[in-house]
């Protein structure tokens, strides 16, 4: 057996939260039970099947493409140096080897985009292959890391019910979790280990629903959309990019003192027009302006990426909650802070993932 295959790593400790202690085999089996631990199983398995066609066919990923998303991946860890670089890796147990097997299967799945259930029918990768990359997988693409933090949440939410004198329900999600694990290839526990910690990985995940419902009610949702009032903002604008600033002053001039719209100020320049919708939080360097304008009031000329601007402002709306976007988000702060008043000071972490 590969050292470094998921089996080496379940046994081992990922985390304490106060007094509890959660292993490696209790996030993967939390991760089957959010469905996410599939996904990832798929889109490992159609990575290796695309990397098998491609060397079928001969064709290899450019050593200029793989550098670069080498370099791409150390600068978002902020592992310049060579030595970081190789002791990060370590740490995990991994080589460079495997981050450029990772970046060949991602290149690889990319290319075969549209054709992936015909090249996965093709070339099925069997489990034992699964079982000795998905660790690398899981680690290089960062999931095991956010599953790892989602069991502290849950963690966090079952004490915070606990503190209430609540207890979730759970019999039938034990029997889910049970039958989701037997179905997945390369989760690398056994049957009895999955019966052994499904008990308790289903009565967080019980928790997490229930404390996210108790906290996410609708009175707070209308408060946090009341306290958001400005900042979320929606905004739709009509944009005119220019290829100079000259060419925007003049159109301003049209529009601000000829009475053109800003429509045919466009087409009389050849410009391109467009209408943008966007949250105040999405609309960066604009947002600031959109906020002061009146529906109706020109900005501009804005210099940025090679243009010149102007913009109209179409329409503003303020928060509301029938607003499914903003109403999920006012749900995600408001269980959020809640959480974190369980979290704070209580969660060691143990590996490095």
């Amino acid at each position: 057996m590969d050292g470094r295959a998921i089996r080496s790593l379940v046994n081992h400790p990922a985390l304490d939260y106060d007094e509890l202690r959660f292993d490696y085999g209790d996030v993967v089996l939390a991760a089957i039970g959010w469905g996410e631990w599939q996904s990832l199983e798929r889109s490992l398995a159609e990575g290796l099947a695309c990397t098998s066609d491609a060397d079928e066919r001969g064709e290899q990923v450019e050593p200029a493409a793989l550098h670069a998303a080498t370099v791409a991946f150390r600068r978002a860890r902020g592992l310049i140096a060579g030595d970081d670089y190789l002791r990060w890796l370590a740490e995990r147990s991994l080589s460079p080897a495997d981050l450029s097997a990772h970046i060949v299967r991602a290149v690889s799945r990319e290319t075969a985009a549209g054709r992936l259930d015909e090249v996965l029918r093709a070339h099925p990768p069997g489990a034992e292959a699964l079982v000795n990359a998905i660790r690398g997988e899981a680690i290089l693409g960062e999931r095991l890391r956010s599953w790892s933090e989602r069991l502290a949440r849950c963690a966090a939410a079952a004490h915070g019910l606990a503190a209430e004198g609540e207890e979730p329900a759970v019999p039938d999600a034990i029997t889910d979790l049970v039958e989701a694990a037997a179905r997945c290839r390369a989760s690398g526990l056994t049957e009895a280990q999955v019966r052994e910690r499904a008990p308790r990985v289903a009565a967080l995940m019980a928790a997490e629903r229930e404390f996210c419902g108790r906290v996410a009610t609708p009175e707070g949702i209308e408060r946090c959309l009341a306290e958001h009032r400005l900042d979320w903002q929606r905004f739709v604008w009509q944009e005119v990019a220019f290829a100079s600033e000259g060419a925007a002053r003049e159109a301003a001039l049209w529009v601000r003192e000829e009475g053109l719209t800003l429509a045919e100020a466009a087409a009389m320049a050849h410009a391109l027009n467009s209408v943008r919708e966007a949250y105040c939080s999405e609309a960066a360097e604009l947002s600031g302006l959109l906020m002061a304008a009146a529906p109706g009031e020109l900005l501009g000329p804005l210099a940025g990426d090679g243009s010149w601007r102007l913009a109209c402002l179409h329409e503003r709306t303020s928060p509301a909650v029938e607003d499914p976007v903003l109403r999920a988000r006012a749900a995600g702060e408001l269980v959020e802070h809640a959480i974190e008043r369980h979290l704070a000071g209580r969660v060691s972490w143990h590996g490095k993932h």
